[in-house]
């Protein structure tokens, strides 16, 4: 049995790996010229063949079958007997995913039914012209056969090639960080404890030992950091399915495939990214017939790019469709009653209106969008990841939805201040200045407000805001942190300094507690919360409000 698993668990690899980049692969065939197509056909023409003679092996039937039904069709596009129109590169991606599906639980092959799938290719076979229909079975099975006995004799290249680069599973090294995390709290720890005790020997070991778990520490990051491209291919797809959905024209122009972020933050920006596309395509772009009266091409375009600017990775969706009718959002949001009737009109403030749960400019709901859901979703998404959304938008000229996110999630800068002898720990990237609450500061339960160079500034106080012990610090700080353009003052007991923090979630029994991005440890081995500073300041301006009425 364990033979078996381990059978299949090979095979699975083995397809998967062929299988890898095969969805942009066939996605370029569209806009090949026609006579680089043959040579583009070749590379998914073998990993076809390949995955037909590995399932044989097998036993996996179905699968072999799909894969060959797959092989014919390509054989003939690269003979030059069938385009790349949209009909074949449709068929083609559903049977390349049905194999994805099919490999990732080979021992359920007979269960599936493919019936219908094998019946298209095969008539995409049938219909092409006789003319065309001119390999040999001979030729057809002896050329295949020759490349894949080349592939799978691999020479002293591909043996190097596999010992330099080594597959480790992403939970492996999420465990590697979190280790160079605990390691970076036990040197402070030492540093601490050589200052102590005034031992310059132990304070050489650790700043040696300080030098060295900052450079391991940025060589494991650097492991979880991918280029974002890892991601972007099968954007391509979403778009042209969502074109196909609403009868639409557009293409995807992917920029700053290289830029790198770490992984955790590529998987979660997934669904947000997905959502705003299939905006840009239902909302954003125009009809072809449209387009065209307005003088516009007739094909629409949707940007994705992506660039680093400091330790953010700045992320943007754009298109070239009709805008946001910031007018029309207004009405229905007055309507609808979000909006106090007499209120003046706010170009900025009609934009925001898109993250309202239940407000949407559509005149129709269709399968891909328009239910005024998920705006508001895709907020609170890049939110949790200690990113913010901004929209722009210029009628008849388009929008863009701008993502800004930190390049890693796992190790981050901090302040650490104090609070009833409790430890808090905020993001240095919110942080401006520190300084001691001056008398004339006038603090009313939770909040309050200060002078700060000639303008008043928002107090929150976290003692008050965690309920904490009553008895106030004879000098307490304020930290000034950056807010929605902004500023506010946190006010603390004391501020120690800056720290690292190893971000740890909360789990699932607590939860995701508004105004906390999770926990880590301190230098003296407790336990400390690490402070979602726009969180904590929206979920203090609730509070605050809800109060008032």
């Amino acid at each position: 049995m364990a033979d078996d698993d381990t059978l299949y668990e090979l095979f699975a690899e083995s397809c998967l790996e062929q299988l890898r980049g095969i969805e942009t692969a066939i996605l370029d065939l569209e806009s090949a010229p026609a006579g680089e197509l043959p040579g583009r056909v070749d590379g998914i023409f073998r990993a076809a063949h390949t995955i037909k003679g590995d399932a044989g092996a097998i036993g996996a039937a179905n699968l072999a079958a799909l894969a060959h039904g797959a092989e014919s069709v390509l054989e003939l596009m690269r003979r030059g007997g069938r385009p790349a129109d949209r009909q074949v590169v449709g068929e083609l991606l559903g049977a390349f995913d049905d194999m994805r599906a099919m490999a990732e639980n080979a021992r359920d092959d007979a269960a599936r039914e493919i019936a219908e799938r094998l019946a298209r290719l095969a008539a995409l076979v049938q219909d092409t012209p006789p003319a065309a229909e001119q390999p040999a079975e001979a030729d057809v099975e002896t050329e295949p056969e020759a490349e894949a006995e080349t592939d799978k004799a691999p020479g002293p290249a591909w043996t190097d090639d596999r010992i330099r680069k080594l597959a480790i599973p992403a939970l492996e090294l999420d465990v590697l960080v979190d280790r160079v995390g605990e390691l970076g709290i036990a040197q402070a720890r030492l540093s601490g404890l050589a200052i102590r005790r005034a031992d310059m020997e132990l304070r050489d070991v650790a700043e040696e030992v300080e030098r060295l778990s900052a450079l391991l520490r940025d060589q494991v990051l650097g492991l979880r950091l991918l280029p974002i491209k890892v991601s972007f291919p099968k954007y391509r797809r979403l778009v042209r399915d969502a074109c196909a959905s609403l009868g639409k024209d557009a293409a995807l122009v992917l920029e700053g495939e290289n830029t790198k972020l770490d992984k955790a933050v590529i998987e979660q920006l997934n669904a947000p990214c997905i959502h705003l596309l299939r905006n840009a395509v239902d909302h954003g772009v125009e009809p072809a017939e449209v387009r065209a009266a307005l003088g516009k091409p007739r094909q629409g375009t949707v940007t994705l790019s992506a660039r680093q600017e400091g330790s953010d990775v700045v992320i943007a969706v754009r298109d070239d469709g009709g805008g946001i009718d910031g007018g029309k959002l207004w009405a229905k949001a007055v309507a609808a009653g979000r909006i106090e009737a007499g209120r003046p009109f706010d170009p900025a403030a009609a934009l925001d209106l898109i993250f309202l749960p239940g407000l949407s400019t559509a005149e129709a709901i269709s399968d891909v969008s328009g239910r005024g859901v998920g705006m508001d979703a895709v907020r609170e998404a890049i939110a949790a990841l200690r990113g913010r959304l901004d929209v722009h938008s210029v009628p008849g000229e388009g929008s863009t939805f701008t993502i800004r996110l930190p390049v890693s999630l796992a190790i981050i800068d901090c302040l650490e201040v104090r609070c009833a002898g409790e430890a808090y720990y905020l993001h240095l990237d919110y942080v401006e200045e520190c300084l001691e609450l001056p008398a004339t500061a006038s603090l009313t339960g939770t909040t309050g407000v200060m002078e700060l160079r000639g303008a008043p500034m928002p107090l929150l106080s976290l003692r008050r805001f965690f309920d904490l012990e009553r008895t106030e610090a004879k000098m307490p700080h304020v930290v000034t942190v950056r807010r929605d353009g902004g500023r506010a003052g946190l006010v603390v007991d004391a501020v120690i300094g800056r720290k690292q923090a190893v971000l740890k979630h909360l789990g699932r029994t607590l939860g995701r507690i508004e105004g906390v991005l999770g926990g880590t440890v301190t230098e003296a081995g407790d336990m400390a919360l690490v402070l979602d500073v726009p969180g904590l300041l929206a979920a203090a301006k609730r509070e605050h409000d809800a109060d008032k009425h």
